[in-house]
């Protein structure tokens, strides 16, 4: 009887891995060059993935429509969106896609910093805490996000050039068993009061450690990050080790007159939350 079982239980999940639909390739710049940490997902839902260091993916869709649309972004690059099924039809015939480089126009703005200052919420009390999405498939929901918005209003309007430029991000771990997992720092326009326009051209990447929490302190000098308006500044959930299980922040409610961002997929809709807050914190000077 135990073997009749322990034989049902192995062609069960046979039969649940067989199931599983899968869409694989590589993600490639114009050159033939992996792209590293590339967003693709079913548009506004929660289904979605992050390609790997280099550039390879994998996106289960059991639960997509064959018209449902998947997109591909990243930072400096062209977004392309595909209808699930014109894409699974070109995967299989050439696995790799490419993306188009973005040519930047930099605007030449030079502040000479008379103040530097640093503002954010930072109580940390551990009573609640935020989880970037974990998934039962390994590697999918990867692109899950936490935002805060920054009211620049009070420092622009200090500086001679009415732009301010950001030096620093700090944010709180709460908690981490991976062994190692990457966040991707972003700073958005907001748009319409949600985050829009990413202010980054290029990655800015931090790795945290199984065990570890505090602050972490992240140097934005070297992108010199001229901000002139209100913005939001997030930690993307972009990799991780194969063993683990939860990566969090705290988060405080009520946290009152702060707006906190959650996007549950990568390449979901934003959800808006007033009078909560992460622990986060930014550097400017002006």
């Amino acid at each position: 009887m135990y073997k009749l079982l322990l034989v049902c239980l192995l062609l069960g999940n046979v039969s649940f891995l067989q199931a599983q639909d899968v869409i694989k390739g590589s993600i490639l710049d114009q050159n033939d060059k992996p792209i590293p940490y590339v967003n693709i997902g079913v548009l506004n839902t929660t289904i979605g993935t992050v390609s790997q260091e280099n550039g390879q993916f994998e996106l289960v869709v059991d639960q997509v429509k064959a018209s449902d649309t998947i997109k591909i972004s990243t930072i400096g690059f062209s977004s392309r969106a595909f209808v699930l099924q014109n894409l699974r039809d070109m995967l299989a015939q050439n696995p790799k896609i490419k993306l188009s480089a973005i040519q930047y126009d930099l605007a030449e703005v030079t502040i000479k910093p008379l103040n530097f200052e640093e503002f954010g919420f930072e109580k940390t009390s551990m009573d609640r805490n935020t989880n970037f999405a974990i998934s039962k498939y390994p590697r999918q929901n990867l692109g899950a996000e936490i935002a805060r918005k920054f009211k620049m209003s009070k420092y622009t309007k200090r500086s001679k050039g009415k732009a301010c430029r950001l030096d620093a991000i700090k944010f709180y771990l709460g908690y981490c068993d991976y062994d190692w997992a990457k966040l991707r720092v972003m700073v958005y326009h907001l748009e319409n009061g949600q985050p829009g326009t990413p202010l980054l051209n290029e990655n800015v990447i931090v790795e945290v450690k199984k065990g570890q929490t505090g602050w972490v302190e992240v140097n934005l000098k070297p992108y010199d990050l001229i901000v002139d308006g209100d913005i939001a500044v997030g930690l993307e959930w972009i990799d991780h080790s194969p063993a683990g299980r939860r990566l969090s922040l705290p988060i405080a409610f009520p946290a009152l007159g702060s707006t906190h961002f959650y996007q549950f997929g990568s390449q979901n809709a934003w959800k808006k939350f007033p009078n909560m807050s992460t622990p986060m914190v930014i550097k400017v000077a002006y």
